[in-house]
């Protein structure tokens, strides 16, 4: 069975540099494990189904993913760690089926830009390269892989940093590690991958190597917004995220028409929404399905998860969770309302 257009997402690591004994992509991020973001993403630019590579722990990232599994979701385990392109030969060696491309990103970039996925697969659908790929301009790349191009330009390798010479770690465009492959080159070359490098990884970085040496091209997309790039890798990372998807949330309700007093000291998720006149104040935290309507005053000091509120109500220093305050509510202070 052919279908157009699958996605992997890459999920099958501990996090070390997280401390945590949970898995890295199901840290929440304003109430959701951060690979709901990057499912939300593959979703929103046609995937019409979602293959997580999973490892540690894989029943909790299973379970962390099921209020928004509606069945476009399965798995493949990846019981070893040995790099990127050993996770895709996990998932070929067990794919049901073939889509006509295949999608590859990791799980730990929530912030991964959709307008550019959808850049990436109109060339892919246009040109019909075996590989089109997500790159970045850095004026200091780091421990980035660089990208390798011919005198024509022409995009002929990627060189992981800790691999690279001198002269290469000199160059600035890096790779992003998102890839839209053409099937039938990633099904017959994908166990063509060799543990040739200091770490004894299988990379999936070498396909575009193998690309170039059979004649075949690989296009470059470049991304324009480098926090869309961001990569969860410490507690940092989660809190420097976690930031800007509040700001992106908390700007787009305002200008919806709410009004937030102190967007610094205001809690808002991703699945929440707020009618127009209403004001959230200081100290807010309002997460899950919760469903603000118009003209509500909302705080100071409310928690606010899984709720209803109607129009024209009045909520103070109290805690409301998984039922509905009707409208023209004015709730006491110091109240816990759960259903």
């Amino acid at each position: 069975m052919l279908s157009e257009l699958h996605a992997l997402i890459l999920a099958a690591g501990k996090g070390t540099r997280m401390k945590s004994e949970l898995p890295k992509v199901v840290h929440p991020i304003l109430g959701r494990p951060m690979v709901s973001y990057v499912i939300d993403a593959v979703r929103a630019v046609g995937c019409g189904k979602t293959i997580l590579v999973t490892g540690y722990k894989s029943d909790v990232v299973k379970a962390s993913l099921q209020d928004i599994n509606d069945g476009s979701i399965d798995y493949t385990e990846q019981t070893e760690q040995l790099g990127t392109g050993h996770a895709v030969q996990c998932y070929v060696k067990e794919a049901k089926e073939r889509p006509q491309s295949l999608l590859v990103v990791c799980g730990d970039t929530p912030l991964i830009s959709t307008e550019t996925l959808n850049k990436m697969v109109e060339i892919h659908k246009k040109e019909k390269p075996a590989i089109t790929m997500m790159t970045l301009i850095m004026n200091e790349p780091g421990n980035y892989g660089r990208i390798i191009r011919s005198n024509d330009g022409n995009v002929i390798a990627i060189r992981e940093a800790k691999d690279s010479s001198e002269e290469e770690l000199k160059i600035k465009e890096i790779n992003l590690g998102v890839y839209l492959f053409d099937s039938e080159f990633l099904f017959d070359n994908i166990f063509k991958l060799e543990p040739n490098n200091k770490q004894k990884e299988y990379y999936l970085t070498d396909m575009i190597e193998i690309a170039a040496n059979q004649g075949k091209r690989v296009i470059a997309v470049i991304e324009k917004d480098e926090s869309s790039t961001l990569g969860i890798n410490s507690r940092q990372h989660l809190a420097q995220v976690s930031s800007i998807l509040q700001k992106q949330i908390l700007n787009k309700l305002m200008d919806s028409g709410v009004t937030i007093t102190c967007p610094e000291q205001t809690f808002v998720g991703s699945d929440v929404s707020i009618g127009s006149d209403s004001v959230i104040e200081p100290g807010c935290m309002i997460y899950g399905h919760t469903t603000i309507e118009k003209n509500c005053v909302i705080g100071p000091n409310v928690k606010l998860n899984n709720a209803k509120v109607g129009k024209n109500t009045k909520l103070q220093y109290c805690i409301v969770e998984n039922t509905t305050v009707d409208c023209n509510s004015k709730i006491a202070p110091f109240t816990s309302l759960e259903g």
